[in-house]
């Protein structure tokens, strides 16, 4: 233990902490006492751990976001993820969300609550936000990768509202019994409006897929 005055103040170092104190001097009959005023303690030792684990930290974390995902990782979010959406079209779509409405007046568990095409919608919403959050994350260099990912993107990004519009309108029209007439104006505008442009995408997606496939010597099954 270290003491060092500096008039009516005092500091010194005990077990790797260095406290300063302030000392008021007063006349105590034949003696001068000291009444302590306020001390503040620096922790240096454990302030420097803190902060050395800190620096460290963010150096890592850094260091991993920087960091290109392997050829599999990454194709496994720009291309086989794109299978989240590929009952898109309104013919296979629209007849899933009718089919979660479905009742059997002789299976008493059919009975439906009235939202189960809307939480369909709600669900596979989710879904697709989910992956085109973590496809936008991805850090790659090579030309053909960035090609890749931006057709993704632009792939999750055009079904993304229709899923938050129309299907979502579709969903509430199933759910209320809503007429067929209805509902069959919703997929034909999706078809009509829609469709081609994700047909590209989809399309651009596939070919540019497959070359990354052949070239990192991925084994993939394309099913033709």
């Amino acid at each position: 233990m270290q003491y060092r005055s500096l008039h009516d103040r005092w500091c010194f170092v005990k077990d790797g902490l260095i406290v300063f104190a302030l000392r008021k001097k007063r006349e105590c009959g034949s003696f001068v006492c000291f009444t302590n005023i306020s001390y503040f303690v620096h922790k240096q030792n454990l302030y420097m751990k803190h902060l050395l684990f800190i620096i460290f930290m963010s150096m890592s974390l850094l260091f991993t976001a920087c960091q290109s995902p392997s050829p599999e990782t990454f194709f496994g979010k720009v291309v086989l993820n794109t299978n989240l959406v590929a009952d898109f079209a309104p013919e296979r779509y629209g007849k899933h969300l009718e089919q979660e409405t479905l009742e059997f007046p002789d299976i008493p568990s059919s009975k439906k609550v009235g939202d189960e095409a809307q939480k369909s919608v709600e669900i596979k919403i989710q879904v697709v936000e989910k992956a085109l959050k973590d496809i936008k994350e991805l850090n790659v260099s090579d030309e053909d990768a960035k090609a890749l990912k931006e057709q993704s993107i632009a792939l999750f990004e055009k079904v993304l509202p229709v899923y938050q519009n129309e299907y979502t309108a579709y969903a509430k029209l199933c759910d209320s019994k809503g007429s067929a007439e209805e509902k069959q104006a919703i997929l034909q505008k999706i078809d009509n409006e829609q469709m081609p442009a994700i047909h590209t995408v989809f399309d651009n997606v596939y070919a540019l897929g497959k070359a990354y496939a052949e070239k990192h010597n991925l084994n993939v099954n394309w099913g033709n």
